[in-house]
């Protein structure tokens, strides 16, 4: 195995345990009903928004630093889980891995089912699922203040 190789390989193991790992995450949100597990750490080093909410003595508005409020209802977050209502959850993990590694892939897997494209055996390159998924990840990273995602999002669409 050459060097470039276990590097890879050794990239893709932390990978694989960060994102979204419970294990040893320090912050979780809820997106869509689903938790997400994070870092704090990397998100405040990666995203000056992320930073600002964790860190700052005024967070920005979009989540709750709170975790959520005292009455949990249906369909609200639990008290340490932080709703996240700006941005869809394949969105956001497309964020989060984008944070993690600083890269992402944008363009749906071809021949993947997705909503609003009834087309089989769509490549998914410019029909109406992949354009709303580059717009709204595109706003996300806008949101969130991570303008490296922003830039690829419009290269790429």
């Amino acid at each position: 195995m050459s060097l470039e190789d276990s590097l890879r390989s050794l990239s893709l193991d932390y990978l694989n345990l960060l994102i979204n790992g419970q294990a040893f995450s320090d912050v979780t949100f809820q997106v869509e009903g689903r938790l997400v597990h994070a870092h704090r750490c990397i998100l405040a080093a990666r995203s000056l928004f992320f930073r600002k909410f964790f860190c700052g003595p005024d967070p920005p508005s979009g989540l709750d630093p709170t975790g959520g409020n005292s009455r949990a209802g249906p369909g609200t977050a639990r008290p340490g889980v932080i709703p996240v209502n700006s941005v869809g959850y394949e969105v956001f993990l497309l964020l989060l891995q984008f944070l993690y590694s600083g890269q992402v892939s944008i363009v749906p897997q071809k021949h993947e089912p997705r909503p609003n494209c009834g087309e089989r055996g769509c490549w998914h390159t410019h029909c109406t699922s992949a354009v709303d998924l580059a717009l709204d990840t595109l706003a996300a990273a806008r949101y969130f203040g991570v303008e490296q995602l922003a830039l690829l999002t419009q290269v790429c669409y």
